[in-house]
């Protein structure tokens, strides 16, 4: 469950984070290939970057595309679908809005995953990352689609080892969108 909010959470910060930039670019600024939170949080403040999501209720929608577990028993596989299929709703205060995503960029990556792509062309993202969950096992995450102030739309792919189930890939779609004012 905390992986599946993990990636939801990076998703959604990133989606919404990184629009309505002119020209491609990449957020490993010191060339080292590895690309850190601070290094992220750069290219969002810079020009290229700089966007700020509108406050606002939002709607995020998680669906399971497909799922390839050769470890897994088809219960299981069926299990994480119905899981991973998730609808939920948040409000983005003014003053998280004028915070840009950094707060959620926080909450949705840990110590376990690495960014290693980080780029944006007129509101396409694609981003990939590498996760050591604690349970073990390693997962590449690829995230890619675009967005808007108010909408976002990604392609999830994992790719790696699950522990005690081997190899498995999923993709997942999440569609984020601002649905109206936060309640009073």
């Amino acid at each position: 469950m905390r992986t599946k909010m993990m990636a939801a959470s990076a998703a959604v910060a990133l989606c919404a984070a990184l629009v309505a930039c002119d020209e491609e670019t990449s957020a490993d600024a010191d060339g080292d290939g590895e690309i850190t939170l601070d290094e992220v949080r750069a290219e969002m403040e810079s020009e290229a970057g700089n966007m700020r999501p509108e406050a606002g209720k939002y709607t995020v929608n998680m669906t399971m595309v497909n799922a390839d577990i050769p470890g897994a028993p088809p219960e299981m596989v069926e299990m994480m679908g119905t899981m991973m299929n998730n609808s939920f709703e948040y409000c983005l205060t003014p003053e998280e809005a004028e915070q840009g995503w950094e707060e959620s960029l926080k909450q949705g990556q840990d110590e376990s995953c690495t960014i290693e792509k980080f780029e944006l062309d007129s509101g396409d993202i694609d981003m990939a990352m590498t996760c050591t969950p604690q349970g073990g096992g390693e997962m590449r995450v690829a995230m890619t689609g675009n967005a808007t102030p108010t909408r976002s739309e990604m392609t999830i792919t994992t790719n790696g080892t699950l522990p005690q189930l081997g190899e498995a890939n999923m993709e997942m779609s999440m569609v984020q969108e601002r649905i109206g004012d936060c309640d009073a």
